[in-house]
């Protein structure tokens, strides 16, 4: 139970300093000797963890996305309105990408590696699956739309949202990501919501949207 313990301190610790170069030079230009010298620890531990770079990199994008997924899955699993889980989800994940150096870290990896990289592939199904089980369901609900396609939806939610944070990333180095998803929300609600609930969550985004605000800078 010791080693087993020591073992997973050290996995960390690798993961850990990867994902700091990672996200203060990018992944190509950290090399397996950036990684050592930061973790402070010797090439044969961390090749007893990770055969590669890119290995590493899968790992954090597992952890990334199972983090994500599971914080937005405590929010959908709750007895709200189903599209008022989705938008409130998406803030919660779009907040945790703006603080979170995993969850950061691992979305950056994702759009690294998404044409070759199955834990990639995987990520982005999981997510247009989930979105799209929520959208059925708002449907069913009556607050979205009868005649739309839940699985083109729920495409264009994600789509939109990684967009979102995308943009953020490159022109704010993610400061204003939260931002950025409530704008893509008021875009986004007039084309999917019934006629008789757009005024409701026009509303509701609008208390969303104040409540991951910025805190305003004291005088």
């Amino acid at each position: 139970m010791m080693r087993q313990a020591r073992s997973e301190a050290t996995r960390r610790k690798i993961i850990t300093s990867a994902v700091e170069l990672f996200n203060e030079i990018g992944y190509p230009a950290t090399g397996l000797g950036d990684i050592i010298e930061r973790a402070e620890m010797t090439k044969g531990a961390l090749y007893y963890h990770f055969d590669s770079k890119e290995s590493l990199a899968t790992a954090i994008i597992e952890e990334s996305s199972a983090h994500l997924v599971d914080a937005f899955r405590s929010i959908t699993s709750s007895s709200a309105p189903a599209l008022e889980s989705i938008i409130h989800g998406v803030f919660v994940v779009a907040d945790l990408l703006s603080t979170d150096q995993i969850a950061r870290s691992g979305t950056q990896l994702l759009r690294a590696f998404g044409e070759f990289n199955e834990a990639a592939a995987r990520t982005y199904g999981s997510w247009v699956a989930e979105m799209t089980e929520r959208t059925r369901q708002g449907i069913d609900e009556g607050d979205l739309r009868g005649h739309l396609d839940p699985q083109a939806v729920g495409e264009t939610i994600v789509g939109s949202m990684l967009g979102a944070e995308l943009l953020a990333n490159a022109a704010t180095g993610g400061a204003d990501v939260l931002q950025r998803v409530a704008r893509t929300w008021r875009v986004l609600l007039p084309a999917i919501v019934s006629q008789e609930s757009l005024s409701y969550f026009d509303e509701f985004l609008a208390r969303e949207s104040m409540r991951h605000s910025p805190a305003p800078v004291a005088d």
